[in-house]
């Protein structure tokens, strides 16, 4: 983060979280608390740990982390954590992962992400997950350019991704269409009109708005070539949470806070992640994500830091989602006859699809 960068945060949280001067003490300044709180962020350190560098009590550093925290949400979620709403801001959003990942009509990947956190007093086993630790969970959606486009966070550990799925407001919203997705377009160079989708992975169910992988058991050509262009594209959500993890350290071990308080702390890193990417700041540098340009495949640097298993497993996929609409797969299946096309296939698609689970999630 650049000095412009902290210093616009603290003009914009000042009238907010600024204490008033008494005849007894001087306030802990603005520019102080939000130093602490991006500390805390940044490195994971625990709250005694940040006793000896800012000189303040233990209590004192709790406090004001948690007020930051959600002041940090209040003031700045709205400007730099919005859904779009309108056609062309959704359009926008498809004809950058058609440029950037080659696949059409895409409004963005989808994918659920497990926090780890100190198990509450007398939670049992609500937040205990199929990784044997407990969690809540993180739901995301991200555009082409690693940015988030819709978050929501504080499902419990132990709920299967299909039960955090159906429960999110982003399923209500994608099934009502109150997410004001533009009407179905052509394909380029094609004739017939293809509604516009999200990318998910196996774990979500298959619906006219949501694609997903088909089933990797005795797969013929043509569904390896699909799957391999929906995991290309799906990568960005898996580079967005490795990047995350990879900048904010609190995420890489168990957060000791209460469930409320860490749903308020992983808010704060979308709505920073998003901010630093408004800037012009060296937040994000190519060799930070996986590259995938013509098929060359390289490893973003977040993976070897975090190792291959990372801090963020993907919830667990469900085995009550049942089968697809009719209509569904038949959305499926126009893309992929779409992908074996001369204008719809990329050239080293062939070669890669054999490769492509180098770039599965973590």
């Amino acid at each position: 983060m650049s000095v412009e960068d902290f210093d616009f945060l603290v003009e914009r949280l000042t009238p907010y979280i600024c204490k008033k001067k008494t005849v007894f003490r001087k306030p802990i300044s603005v520019g102080e608390r939000i130093a602490v709180t991006l500390r805390y962020l940044a490195t994971g350190d625990s709250f005694s740990s940040l006793m000896s560098v800012f000189l303040l009590g233990k209590t004192t550093i709790c406090k004001i982390i948690h007020e930051t925290c959600r002041t940090f949400y209040t003031v700045l979620g709205e400007e730099f954590l919005k859904v779009p709403s309108t056609h062309d801001e959704w359009t926008k959003i498809a004809d950058r992962f058609n440029e950037r990942w080659h696949f059409p009509n895409c409004c963005g990947a989808l994918d659920g992400k497990h926090i780890a956190i100190q198990a509450p007093s007398n939670c049992g086993s609500e937040y205990f997950n199929y990784k044997k630790y407990n969690s809540i969970v993180l739901m995301a959606l991200a555009d082409a350019d690693y940015k988030f486009l819709f978050v929501e966070v504080g499902a419990y550990g132990r709920e299967s991704d299909g039960g955090v799925f159906a429960r999110c407001p982003l399923s209500s919203a994608l099934a009502d269409n109150t997410l004001n997705f533009p009407p179905p377009r052509q394909l380029p160079l094609e004739i017939a009109e293809m509604p516009f989708v999200i990318v998910a992975d196996d774990a979500f169910p298959i619906k006219t708005y949501l694609m997903k992988p088909f089933c990797y058991r005795e797969q013929v050509m043509s569904h390896k070539i699909f799957n391999y262009r929906l995991s290309r594209a799906r990568n960005v959500i898996e580079n967005v949470f490795g990047i995350c993890a990879s900048r904010f350290r609190i995420l890489r071990r168990p957060m000791d806070v209460k469930p409320e308080h860490a749903k308020d702390i992983v808010l704060v890193i979308c709505v920073l992640h998003n901010f630093l990417l408004t800037r012009k700041s060296i937040y994000i540098q190519r060799c930070d994500v996986d590259d995938d340009t013509e098929g060359t495949a390289v490893r973003g640097s977040w993976r070897t830091e975090l190792g291959e298993n990372g801090i963020l497993p993907s919830i667990r996929p469900s085995s009550t989602l049942g089968r697809g609409t009719d209509n569904a797969m038949n959305v499926r299946e126009n893309f992929m006859e779409y992908f074996m096309t001369p204008h719809g296939e990329v050239a080293w698609q062939y070669n890669r699809t054999i490769l492509h689970n180098s770039f599965q999630s973590c």
